[in-house]
């Protein structure tokens, strides 16, 4: 993502990052999108909301940003939008999957015990009840890969050669 960086970055009012501008059919994109960071009561609110503990690390990430959109969309964490008012065009635009939303309308069955939270074109990411990580092909459920935790499957998942070459 350094290399990406290179090629410029926004930062908008509400620390949302874009990052790598590019243009399709004049329509402006960005390859990155880090959304601003969580308050505490902000996440402890989604939580709430979507009716599932989230594990330490979950609460970490959030702190640090309100999911991610990463690699052209080919890499993404849900969060929680935020219309307020007073936003700028830009803000209101660049927010993230809604986490309930998207919760509430799985591409795939997705058993009670997961917590759905993110995904690729090809799969979707789910905690389980013992707080490790699974990755499940996006339309059957079928089980890909297992992770001990948020940290290794992040880890793993953003150094994966495989995930993301056929993008360079």
């Amino acid at each position: 993502m350094d290399e990406d960086i290179k090629q410029g970055f926004k930062t908008l009012k509400n620390k949302t990052i874009l990052i790598n501008r590019h243009s399709e059919n004049g329509v402006e994109n960005w390859k990155h999108i880090i959304y601003h960071r969580m308050e505490k009561k902000e996440i402890d609110l989604l939580e709430k909301q979507v009716n599932k503990p989230f594990s330490k690390e979950y609460k970490e990430f959030l702190s640090h940003c309100n999911g991610c959109f990463l690699f052209n969309g080919n890499f993404y964490i849900y969060g929680k939008a935020f219309l307020e008012k007073g936003m700028s065009r830009e803000e209101m635009l660049y927010q993230p999957y809604d986490l309930v939303e998207e919760r509430e309308d799985p591409p795939c069955k997705v058993s009670d015990e997961l917590f759905y939270f993110g995904g690729t074109p090809e799969s979707i990411f789910a905690y389980t009840n013992n707080a490790s990580i699974v990755e499940l092909k996006r339309r059957s459920g079928k089980l890909i890969s297992t992770y001990d935790s948020f940290d290794d499957w992040l880890i793993n998942k953003l150094h994966s050669t495989e995930m993301f070459s056929y993008l360079d």
